[in-house]
């Protein structure tokens, strides 16, 4: 489905951007996995027999010019999906402005604003419409009660997208997906203080999603089936946001 196209994934080395690269190197697609953690990108890289259609890049995208860097020698770009972030708690205190929202804000949405602005000549060049996908979360939608900072960012994420859905098209097609609790290690903290069974309670699934159940929306949403779709968020949360 992708032969031939390349598509750089930030966070890729996380629960579902394993997932998604996974599923991406059996399209036939060029992978370019980018991830501040090394040593999980490195294991991402093993568990494919550094495969020749996988580049993996260790990066914080910390300003234009990291971004810029990680895009060397990419002339076409088909896909570019953001995963990258962090989940840190706040409780408004004195410091956490510093502490806490800087860094939050930086790594979930300042990176891919940079990172956006660098890919664009690439997106552009794309001999079809180039797809871009941004995770937002179940915190955007619902609000997290101690992770303010994160909400901010992910519902930040979710403004950029709808206004880069209507600068870009009909050249590249951007829309974002909005997981709920999803079977990773991101979550974890929060069941471990609510407790498994108050968490099941809330989803009308009565089960955690899966890292498989969200990749195969973002591929959805960057493969030609997606060709009339712009603009838009697609909730993955086993109907916890009707709840």
């Amino acid at each position: 489905m992708f032969s031939g196209k390349t598509i750089l994934i930030t966070g890729a080395s996380g629960g579902i951007g394993a997932e998604l690269v996974k599923v991406l190197l059996s399209d036939n697609a060029n992978v370019i996995a980018v991830d501040s953690n090394k040593d999980s990108l490195s294991k991402l890289e093993e568990a494919h027999g550094k495969n020749g259609r996988l580049r993996c890049v260790v990066s914080e995208i910390k300003d234009e010019a990291s971004a810029r860097t990680l895009l060397n020698g990419v002339s076409k770009l088909y896909g570019l999906v953001h995963l990258a972030g962090i989940f840190v708690p706040d409780d408004m205190k004195d410091g956490d402005t510093e502490e806490i929202y800087d860094p939050v804000m930086q790594a979930n949405i300042r990176n891919i604003y940079s990172l956006f602005i660098a890919a664009h000549p690439a997106l552009c060049a794309s001999e079809e419409p180039a797809r871009m996908v941004v995770v937002s979360s179940l915190a955007f939608n619902r609000g997290a009660p101690f992770h303010t900072a994160y909400s901010a960012a992910k519902g930040a994420l979710v403004g950029m997208m709808r206004s880069l859905a209507r600068k870009e098209a009909p050249n590249i097609l951007i829309n974002a997906v909005a997981p709920g609790f999803i079977d990773t290690s991101m979550p974890q903290q929060i069941i471990q203080k609510r407790g498994l069974d108050a968490v099941m309670a809330e989803i009308p699934m009565k089960r955690l999603g899966y890292p498989g159940e969200v990749s195969s929306v973002i591929r959805f949403l960057l493969s030609s089936e997606s060709s009339y779709i712009t603009g838009q968020l697609i909730n993955v949360d086993g109907g916890i946001i009707c709840s």
